[in-house]
């Protein structure tokens, strides 16, 4: 008898932003000269307080078992951290700490989805929320945005038909595109989300990487009345240099938080006990993550500047997190059919060793996400690298 894998085995495919970051390391091992725009990670080192506490807590031990939804000092400074940056009371119950956001956004999603249900998603999206949604056996609804800038209005949503949706994602700052709600902005949505009945998850990951004088405004800040419903999303992994550490976290009401423990106690248990002890540090480097978004904006601008004026390519100037999301529309030739921006980024990394990340996966076809978590020296060789190598493309 022919053994078959489960019907997920084919429904999920590669994540194409490690699949591509994972291309260009194998080839700068291979003593390639490739500049890796496709990381979705800082450059920088982590804090040095938080490693010195992950040695402590090795040296300490009692790093065994902790409770699944995380030890609680760290649930106690989530919520004190939270409490204060979004103006309602969180208390500890109201906090999970998982493995990095993914692993909270999967736990949501598996608690309020059933089988066939819609989940409202802005394009450009993440690559990982429509996979999730097709985990799951739900639907995705993509909703476009009608005006420049990559943010939606509550039109969009109405006529995307959102409101027959189970739940909504909404990613600020926004990975790939930059875009940044503003308070206005999430009013306006507030308001229709109470007309509503869908949960709203709230992807905050990049919150302090934001280069706007506003600065981030989190959802809950704007409608604490809706908190029942809303699941906020965000972690160390970003503006810590914490990727590799794995600790993300989720608020939400106690019953949600109660069910995506009830999952997670079955699927991974707890976070890496000495990284849990390790984060507890990390709310005392509010300097060092200022002066790494001051360096991301250095970094942002250099980019823009080296980037403009190039025939073919435009982009809207992101406000925040560390991609640029380039429309490189105005380079494919429309007779060639649809891959245009997958041939660009084959032909950029084989003609000028510059490694980019195709917009088709996060639902924009004919861009490119440009990541500007590298040294701004860097990036400007990385510009003149792909100024040629838009010259000499065949679209």
């Amino acid at each position: 008898m022919e053994l078959r894998l489960g019907w997920l085995a084919d429904v999920l495919g590669d994540s194409p932003t490690l699949k591509l970051s994972g291309q260009a390391k194998e080839l700068l091992a291979k003593g390639e000269p490739v500049i890796n725009l496709t990381a979705g990670e800082p450059d920088f080192d982590t804090p040095e307080p938080i490693k010195e506490a992950a040695h402590r807590a090795i040296d300490e031990g009692g790093n065994g078992y902790t409770a699944s939804a995380g030890i609680p000092a760290l649930r106690q400074a989530v919520a004190t951290h939270y409490s204060a940056k979004m103006g309602v009371t969180i208390e500890p119950a109201e906090v999970i700490i998982s493995n990095g956001a993914k692993q909270i956004l999967f736990n949501a999603l598996s608690m309020l989805l059933n089988q066939g249900d819609e989940v409202a998603v802005p394009v450009p999206y993440w690559v990982t929320y429509p996979a999730q949604i097709a985990a799951l056996r739900a639907r995705m609804t993509p909703v476009v945005p009608s005006q420049p800038g990559w943010k939606i209005t509550p039109e969009d949503l109405e006529r995307a038909g959102a409101g027959r949706a189970k739940a909504l994602i909404l990613n600020t700052p926004s990975n790939p595109s930059g875009a940044v709600y503003t308070r206005s902005e999430l009013e306006a949505l507030a308001d229709y989300f109470r007309m509503t009945s869908f949960f709203i998850l709230t992807d905050e990951i990049y919150e302090d990487l934001v280069y706007t004088d506003a600065g981030h405004v989190p959802l809950m800040t704007v409608a604490p009345d809706l908190r029942h419903r809303i699941v906020t999303v965000s972690g160390l992994s970003k503006s810590y240099a914490m990727t590799g550490w794995r600790v993300g976290f989720g608020i939400a009401d106690r019953s949600t938080i109660g069910a995506m423990n009830r999952l997670q106690s079955h699927s991974t248990s707890n976070v890496n006990t000495v990284a849990q002890k390790a984060s507890l540090a990390a709310f005392g480097c509010g300097a060092k993550v200022a002066e790494m978004a001051r360096a991301f904006r250095l970094r942002r601008d250099v980019l823009v500047e080296s980037l403009s004026g190039i025939d073919g390519v435009s982009f809207t100037v992101p406000d925040g997190a560390f991609y640029l999301l380039a429309d490189v529309r105005g380079l494919i030739d429309p007779d060639r059919g649809s891959g245009g921006d997958w041939r660009l980024a084959e032909h950029l990394l084989a003609a000028q060793k510059l490694a980019t990340v195709p917009g088709e996966p996060f639902g924009v076809p004919g861009h490119l996400r440009l990541s500007y978590a590298i040294h701004e020296d860097t990036l400007r060789e990385a510009a003149e690298r792909f100024r040629a190598g838009v010259a000499t493309f065949g679209g």
